[in-house]
């Protein structure tokens, strides 16, 4: 499917499932080589306006992508432009740390992958897919999470994550696109879980571009199929871009 493409976009990415292919390991995706050059010359054509939203803790995603790129990590609760410092919002009360250790104890004795991100708690069932049911259970009846208004449980791709209530990645989008090099831009969001809605629900309203990654149901304008789709309309979009700006030059150097 073609998406339809802006000149002034600023570029805000998903990361896992949008830009990588999912891993059992968390820590294990695989960043190609040519994912890091189209993101670092999409990031230098668009003079910084590249920045990747993600669940991921903004040190998970340093290690593995590897760039200085603009980053907001655990839903929006810490954050980064360009290479500078990390700055966060702290959220954590005493009865979330009580939900954390509780979540952590149920981890370990069931197997399950976890994330201890500090600003919420990921439990990945991926490499035991018969203990979703199992773990549901345990977060809406024992804890009975979905009742409380302090915390949003998060149901990602074989993943549940817990965070307490005052981020999400639309209020990352917008942090961005209230500083340079984000403001007065076009704001451009490609994701695939429901945790991206909230992003594509804020881009939508202010006239941007969503793009929902794979299938289901989403209040995205428009669909790519998988992260291979999304390599090639990043570097389409790159393509374009510079063929704007020969263009620009072109002109600049004829009225001269």
């Amino acid at each position: 499917m073609t998406v339809r493409y802006t000149e002034n976009s600023a570029y805000f990415l998903d990361f896992d499932g949008t830009l990588v292919n999912f891993a059992d390991d968390p820590e294990g995706v695989y960043v190609s080589d040519e994912l890091r050059q189209v993101l670092t010359e999409l990031e230098q054509i668009t003079h910084g306006a590249v920045a990747l939203i993600s669940g991921r803790s903004i040190s998970s995603l340093s290690n593995l992508i590897q760039l200085p790129l603009s980053m907001a990590g655990s839903h929006g609760a810490e954050w980064r432009v360009g290479d500078g410092d990390v700055e966060s919002v702290s959220l954590e009360s005493d009865a979330f740390q009580d939900i954390k250790t509780s979540l952590l104890s149920f981890a370990e004795v069931h197997g399950l992958i976890v994330e201890d991100k500090g600003h919420a708690v990921a439990l990945h069932y991926r490499v035991k897919p018969e203990l979703k049911a199992l773990l549901d259970d345990y977060i809406d009846g024992d804890l009975m999470l979905g009742q409380r208004t302090d915390v949003r449980v998060i149901r990602g791709n074989c993943v549940r994550e817990i965070q307490p209530k005052g981020v999400d990645k639309g209020v990352a989008i917008a942090r961005f696109m209230g500083m340079p090099p984000f403001a007065g831009r076009v704001p451009f969001y490609i994701g695939d879980d429901t945790t991206d809605e909230d992003g594509f629900a804020w881009v939508n309203a202010r006239g941007g571009v969503s793009v929902k990654v794979g299938d289901g149901d989403s209040c995205a304008q428009e669909r790519l199929s998988d992260p291979g789709e999304v390599f090639a309309f990043l570097r389409g979009q790159l393509d374009k871009l510079r063929q704007l700006n020969d263009r620009t030059k072109s002109r600049t150097g004829s009225d001269r």
